[in-house]
């Protein structure tokens, strides 16, 4: 009997993978294919552009605020799909997230296969992990966010097989290999996983395993090597390119940036975070009655908490000398929630009977696929480039005559942020949208047809026609009224022909 009920869980959960793969694989293909791209896409495409020779191009990756590793894996992934024209789109390049989304199932299929323990609550990640909000929403840009949540996604679970104390050989180089990708993505994601580091040695100090933790620490010392020289030679620019940054400053508004973050992934699910809450009781429980499986789970959970706590010290203290905390830069700290959440799932349901369990997941992946649902829906609602370029499509279809004008005066902010090749990219993005939705941009004025002036990239300017209109004739242009469209964060001044 008890055969048959430990197989009809089994079975009940590979429907559910199978369902919640086939969930989130349809929601992925949608956001990359259909979410329009914004500035910073235009940025990573400008960097990696073919027919410029990487000597060319990797200046410029050590320009920007962060290791040149995004950058690499995507000029090598536009070199692979050169052939079918894939490179010169945004979808196209945006699919390099899904090779990433590949290496972290097939991450998890292997480290389930050889341990039992993740086995048991690879179910319940997986499910944490595709509710998230930034799993959606940073699957389809073309920017390192995504890698930095798989890459926190495959180390935790590494990480807690050293805590429980199982880790062998393979389970060690697996952590040095994804330690040092992990801490060369993106700067908040170093400070992130190296918390997850700290706080795993610190668990290894408290319970006298001095070799676990000089193990970690020498692994951890030879991971950072690459981090260590990509920052001696950026570091001086980087400080120079944030002293005046576009991110808020003040601890108001790096404790909001981490809060949303943490609120947003705790409650993704709130189905899982009912079952992981009974979870907790069930640890506390164990924990009195001396289960050496409890009290395995309250040190992982412990160890976790505790890096999420210095991750938040770290990241806050830096935020306030050198503003830098947005919620996309904070994506690593969803993937410990999600483990965490797991572990209380787990915990409140490996003593429950087969039938039990089985509905509690098929409620949890419900809850799982609403989130999903509406995460679609709210990324694919974001603001882009494509409505401003969508619109001037259809006013240059309607009368082909008509002339188009990036109107760039709006967007000296964007021009004059350094590193230095946003002054290309500006003009670059009305380049390639103009040619995504096929008009060209144009000098002259037209007689017959509208002309059009277009602004974009500019969320925080709500400028009158008017305002625009006296600009551009202080520029030269001879108008003398039109009617502005406001589309997302830019705009289409429409003015009439010229006679």
């Amino acid at each position: 009997m008890f055969s048959q009920t430990t197989n009809s869980l089994t079975m009940a959960r590979r429907i559910g993978f199978v369902v919640l793969s086939v969930l989130f694989g349809v929601a992925a293909v949608i956001v990359i294919v259909g979410r329009g791209p914004w500035y910073d896409e235009f940025y990573s495409l400008y960097v990696v552009r073919a027919g410029v020779p990487v000597s060319a191009l990797y200046p410029a990756w050590l320009r920007d605020n962060h290791p040149p590793l995004f950058y690499a894996l995507a000029w090598v992934w536009s070199r692979l799909i050169s052939g079918t024209g894939l490179a010169a789109t945004v979808e196209g390049m945006r699919a390099i997230n899904g090779v990433f989304l590949a290496v972290l199932v097939g991450a998890f299929v292997r480290m389930a296969r050889t341990d039992a323990w993740f086995a048991r609550i690879v179910w319940y990640d997986c499910l944490a992990l595709a509710a998230m909000f930034p799993t959606l929403d940073q699957i389809d840009q073309l920017r390192s966010y995504f890698l930095s949540f798989v890459l926190a996604a495959i180390v935790l679970p590494l990480l807690a097989r050293d805590i429980c104390g199982r880790a062998g050989q393979r389970t060690m180089l697996g952590v040095g290999v994804i330690l040092a990708v992990g801490f060369s993505v993106h700067v908040l994601t170093t400070v992130i996983v190296g918390s997850l580091v700290a706080a795993t040695v610190v668990h290894h100090a408290l319970v006298r395993r001095w070799g676990d933790a000089v193990r970690l620490i020498v692994i951890a010392a030879f991971a950072l090597v690459p981090f260590l020289i990509s920052m001696a030679v950026q570091f001086s620019t980087i400080a120079a390119n944030t002293r005046v940054f576009w991110i808020p400053g003040g601890f108001n508004a790096g404790r909001w940036a981490i809060e949303t973050e943490v609120h947003d992934a705790v409650y993704s699910n709130p189905v899982l975070l009912l079952v992981a809450l009974g979870g907790l009781v069930m640890i506390l429980i164990g924990l009195r009655r001396r289960d050496p499986d409890a009290r395995m789970t309250a040190g992982v959970i412990i160890t976790f908490a505790g890096a999420l706590v210095l991750a938040v010290i770290v990241l806050m203290a830096a935020h306030l000398y050198r503003p830098m905390l947005v919620s996309r830069y904070l994506v690593a700290l969803d993937p410990v929630i999600a483990l965490m959440l797991a572990l209380g799932a787990h915990a409140a349901t490996r003593r429950l009977g087969a039938r039990v369990v089985i509905l509690l997941d098929v409620l949890i992946l419900m809850g799982a696929g609403l989130a999903i649902h509406a995460n679609c829906l709210e990324t694919m609602a974001k603001p882009s480039w494509d409505g401003t370029g969508m619109a001037i499509a259809r006013i240059v279809r309607a009368c082909p005559q008509a002339t188009v004008h990036p109107d760039l005066g709006w967007n000296t902010l964007a021009l004059g942020m350094p590193p230095r090749e946003n002054r290309a990219v500006v003009p670059f993005s009305y380049r390639f949208v103009g040619h995504r939705f096929g008009f060209a941009l144009s000098s002259g004025m037209s007689a017959t047809c509208p002309n059009l002036f277009w602004t974009e990239h500019v969320a925080n300017m709500h400028p009158t026609a008017q305002a625009v209109i006296d600009r551009l004739r202080r520029a030269g242009y001879p108008i003398v009224s039109g009617r502005m469209e406001r589309i997302g964060i830019g705009w289409i001044l429409v003015t009439p022909a010229v006679r």
